[in-house]
């Protein structure tokens, strides 16, 4: 009996061993890890007073959720400023438009009636100059026959008379001719001012627009002022209370998705040349003991941990102690239904079967 006691306590010995075994050549197993996950820090971008945070350390917050409110008093004042002169501007716009299609169209006006007396003036000085040729052609014949007494002297005085009278109509047709050009280009001159009136138009437009920049500025700010949550989460901690003055880049609150969580080991150097991304990997939480996830390799790192210390470790004695170091292998979770703080130690076993 004792002999037998004896074989079958080597028999389970010899499977306990093997598959001990077993698992050392076809896993990496690892206590030194802990759950991880993306923790937001809630800074301000701009200073001032807190004058809200309904949101306390513990609780759930929704994406979009207020987290904290700063005063905005100082801003909507200068808002309303820029408001008022992007109303101002408006209105001398629109003013300054309907000068400039009145100006256009009583220029457009003068130019056409100026054209048209042009026009007249051209007719009269064509119809006045065949009559003054006229007159003085027959002046003309006229003036040697009065010596010698072919004609009269009243019909020589009514020769001369229509030379003279019709000359003078030619002169004054053409000096009503040089006056209706002299007119037009007045008009056309005076129609100069529609493109001036446009420019004027053109600068309160550019200074319109950076009033509205200004104005789309400091409604960002009031935006910026109001503090909300990036995602769905949970606040963790928070760093100022209602009331506090609050600077550019302080730190308020932070939080966590706890639904996008990993697990973050730190795989000796020996192990690590076994470890491939894709690996299955089981996972227990030493806060809930009947917990255990499933998972794969999602990154294996590229430089050990003591690569990344605040403090380098340099060694000026000579004296060397040959320290294993860990390289971080990252372990996403295929589902993860158990909500985990991040930090949270676990253990990992890697299957490197393969």
């Amino acid at each position: 009996m004792g002999l037998g006691l004896l074989l079958v306590f080597l028999l389970i010995a010899a499977l306990g061993g093997g598959q001990w075994v077993r698992q050392r050549l076809t896993h990496v197993e690892e206590n030194d890890a802990q759950t991880a996950g993306e923790v937001a820090t809630i800074a301000s971008r701009l200073d001032g007073w807190l004058i809200s945070r309904p949101v306390m350390e513990g609780d759930h917050v929704k994406r979009g959720q207020v987290l904290g409110e700063l005063d905005t008093r100082d801003a909507r004042l200068r808002l309303a400023a820029l408001e008022g002169n992007l109303a101002a501007h408006d209105a001398q716009i629109r003013q300054t438009t309907i000068q400039r299609d009145t100006t256009q169209q009583t220029s457009d006006a003068q130019i056409a009636d100026a054209r048209a007396q042009l026009a007249a003036a051209e007719a009269a000085v064509d119809g006045a100059a065949p009559q003054a040729d006229i007159a003085e052609a027959d002046f003309a014949r006229a003036d040697p026959l009065v010596g010698r007494g072919d004609i009269s002297r009243q019909n020589w005085d009514h020769a001369r008379g229509a030379q003279l009278q019709q000359a003078a109509a030619l002169r004054q047709a053409q000096a009503q001719l040089a006056a209706r050009r002299a007119a037009l280009t007045l008009a056309v001159a005076q129609g100069s001012q529609v493109s001036v009136l446009e420019q004027q138009i053109e600068v309160l437009r550019g200074e319109r627009t950076a009033l509205a920049a200004q104005a789309d500025q400091i409604r960002q700010e009031i935006a910026d002022r109001t503090l909300r949550a990036p995602f769905d989460g949970i606040v963790d901690r928070t760093f100022i209370h209602a009331g506090d003055y609050v600077q550019a880049g302080q730190w308020l609150m932070m939080l966590h998705d706890p639904g996008d969580g990993w697990v973050e080991a730190n795989v000796k150097e020996t192990e690590i040349g076994r470890v491939r991304v894709g690996q299955p990997a089981r996972v227990t939480v030493d806060a809930y003991p009947d917990l255990e996830l499933h998972g794969r390799v999602l990154r294996v790192g590229n430089a050990a941990t003591n690569q990344f210390a605040l403090l380098p470790s340099p060694n000026p004695s000579g004296n060397f102690t040959k320290i294993t170091q860990r390289v971080p292998v990252r372990i996403a979770i295929d589902r993860l239904d158990h909500p985990l703080q991040p930090g949270l130690m676990v253990e990992v076993s890697i299957d490197v079967a393969d």
